[in-house]
C-alpha cells in the first residue's frame, strides 16, 4: 500500500460532512450542547466549520492546554489527560476520522481495540469460531500484555511508524503534534493515541507474527495478546519472538506472562472462554453485583442491568443474570419497557427521599427574563458542579471546606423570554414544565417563603440581571 500524500487525505478531512460529523460527535449529550462552548459552536456552526477547515488545510491546527485527572480501573490508577477546548476536540476528531478509515485495512483481522465494528464481542466471536473449527490444534494458551503501554511508547519511534503510512508534510505535522502532546510518551486521554498504539503494534508485531512466522491463532486487544497452539514449545518460541519485537520498539512485556491448558479457560475480553461454553470473568460478576447492591437510583440501576445484560447475552450466563438481577434473561430479552419488570425509570421520589421531577432540565441562564410559577423544589441537592467546587477548594488547602448544595426547582413557564431562550438554543412555550438547579440565596429564600406561605403553584417569579450582570434581582408577586 502506498503512503498517503496530503492531496489524498487533507481534502477528506476538511470536507464539510466530516467536520460537521465531528462537531456533533463531540457535542453528544445535553450537558455539552448547553455548555457555554457548546452553545457558541452550535450558534456559529458554519463559521466553525470554515475556521477548522482553514486551520487544518494550512497545517496550523494545534493543541494548547489540557487537564489531567486520575481514574481507578481494575485496581489500577491511571492519569488521563483531557482537552479543555471543544474546538480542539472537534479538530482531533475530524482528523482521526479519516486517518482511521484510510489505515484500517492495514490492521490484521484478529485485533479489535478501538476500531469501528470491531469490539470485544466481534473478537470473542472469532475466537469461539476458531475453537469450534479446529479444537485439536488449540490445546494451550499463551497470554501476556505490555507494561504501561501508552506511557512507555517512544515518540520518535511512533513518528517513524506514522511515516510508513503518510508522507505529506501537512498531515505528518498535524499527527506529530498529537504524538508530542506530552513531553514523553502518548496521552492516554487523547483520541489519536488509541489508533496510534494499534498502528505501532501492527507494524512491530502483528504482521511479523502472522505473515512472516505463520502464527495462525493470534489475537490482540490493545496490548493484551493471546496465542493458541497445540504444544507448549512452539508457544514458548512465540513468546521469545514477541518479547524481542516488543523490546525493539522500546516496550517491555510484563513478567506475568504464562502458558496454560485451554481447559482452564481463555481469560480474555472480560470472559473465560472454554471450548464448549463461555463464562463471565469473576471480577466483572463481582463488580456488577456490588454496584447493583449499593445503587439507590432506579434509573441508574436500569442502566447497570442493561449493561450487564449485554455482557451476559454473549456468554452462558442465564442463571447468573437471574441471580444478580432477579430477572430472567428471556423476560428481559422480550422486554418492551422496564416498567413491565417493575424497574420504573419515571422520575418520582428516590429511595433516599429526594424528589426527582419528571420534566426537562434547563440551565438557569436560559430562564433569565422568563416568568415562572414555582411548583415544587428539593433542597440539599449534590451536583457535579458543587462536588467539583469542593474538590478544588480542598486541593487549594481549605481542609474545612464543605459542599455548597443546591436547590432543584420545578417550575411552569408563564411568559417565556424568547430572545434569551433562542440565544441558548432552547424552545419553551407557555405551560411547559422545567427544572433547574440554583445556588443563589435569593431564589432559595423565595422557594422557602413560598412553601411557608402555602403558595407553591400560585405565584409568579421573574429573574432579571442587575447592572453587573449577576442573577440578583427577582420580581416576586
Amino acid at each position: 500500500m502506498k503512503r498517503l500524500k496530503d492531496s489524498d487525505i487533507i481534502p477528506l478531512i476538511v470536507a464539510a460532512p466530516n467536520i460537521r460529523q465531528a462537531i456533533f460527535a463531540v457535542l453528544r449529550g445535553t450537558d455539552r450542547k448547553e455548555s457555554p462552548q457548546g452553545r457558541e459552536i452550535l450558534a456559529h456552526i458554519d463559521g466553525i466549520e470554515a475556521w477548522l477547515a482553514g486551520e487544518i488545510s494550512a497545517g496550523i491546527f494545534h493543541l494548547t492546554t489540557y487537564g489531567e485527572e486520575e481514574i481507578k480501573e481494575g485496581g489500577k490508577i491511571r492519569k488521563i489527560q483531557f482537552l479543555y477546548s471543544y474546538y480542539e476536540k472537534i479538530g482531533v476528531h475530524a482528523i482521526m476520522n479519516i486517518v482511521e478509515d484510510l489505515t484500517f485495512k492495514r490492521l490484521i483481522r484478529t485485533t479489535a481495540a478501538s476500531l469501528k465494528n470491531r469490539g470485544v464481542h466481534d473478537l470473542l466471536g472469532i475466537i469461539r469460531r476458531d475453537l469450534a473449527a479446529d479444537p485439536d490444534n488449540m490445546l494451550y494458551v499463551y497470554e501476556d500484555d505490555i507494561t504501561k503501554f501508552y506511557e512507555s511508547i517512544l515518540q520518535d519511534i511512533m513518528m517513524d511508524v506514522l511515516r510508513r503510512f503518510f508522507k505529506g508534510p501537512i498531515i505528518l505535522t498535524l499527527l506529530e503534534r498529537f504524538v508530542r502532546f506530552l513531553p514523553h510518551a502518548l496521552s492516554i486521554g487523547l483520541r489519536s493515541s488509541q489508533h496510534f498504539g494499534n498502528l505501532l503494534l501492527s507494524v512491530a508485531l502483528d504482521h511479523f507474527l502472522k505473515s512472516e512466522n505463520r502464527v495462525k491463532y493470534y489475537y490482540r486487544y490493545c496490548d493484551d495478546k493471546r496465542v493458541i497452539d497445540c504444544n507448549k514449545p512452539d508457544l514458548w518460541h512465540v513468546s521469545r519472538l514477541i518479547e524481542q519485537r516488543v523490546e525493539s520498539v522500546g516496550l517491555k512485556v510484563k513478567p506475568n506472562k504464562r502458558i496454560y491448558p485451554i481447559s482452564e479457560g481463555i481469560d480474555f475480553l472480560g470472559y473465560k472462554i472454554y471450548t464448549d461454553h463461555t463464562r463471565i470473568r469473576k471480577r466483572n460478576k463481582v463488580k456488577a453485583a456490588r454496584r447493583l447492591h449499593r445503587l439507590k437510583s432506579k434509573r441508574r440501576r436500569a442502566e447497570i442491568i442493561a449493561s450487564f445484560y449485554s455482557l451476559c447475552k454473549h456468554a452462558d450466563a442465564k442463571h447468573l443474570f437471574f441471580k444478580i438481577t432477579g430477572i430472567k434473561m428471556a423476560d428481559y430479552q422480550n422486554l418492551k419497557s422496564l416498567a413491565e419488570l417493575g424497574i420504573s425509570t419515571s422520575p418520582g421520589v428516590r429511595r433516599n427521599g429526594q424528589k426527582n421531577f419528571a420534566c426537562r432540565s434547563v440551565s438557569l441562564n436560559a430562564l433569565v427574563g422568563t416568568a415562572l410559577c414555582i411548583l415544587d423544589f428539593q433542597t440539599d441537592v449534590s451536583t457535579k458542579w458543587s462536588r467539583k467546587e469542593l474538590r478544588e477548594a480542598r486541593e487549594a488547602g481549605e481542609t474545612d471546606a464543605v459542599e455548597k448544595s443546591k436547590y432543584l426547582v420545578c417550575a411552569r413557564v408563564i411568559v417565556p423570554n424568547r430572545s434569551q431562550l433562542a440565544a441558548c438554543n432552547l424552545t419553551l412555550k407557555k405551560g411547559d414544565v422545567v427544572k433547574f438547579f440554583t445556588g443563589y440565596p435569593d431564589m432559595c429564600d423565595i422557594c422557602d417563603a413560598l412553601k411557608e406561605k402555602g403558595m407553591l403553584g400560585e405565584n409568579k417569579v421573574t429573574m432579571a440581571r442587575n447592572a453587573q450582570g449577576n442573577f440578583t434581582e427577582y420580581l416576586f408577586t
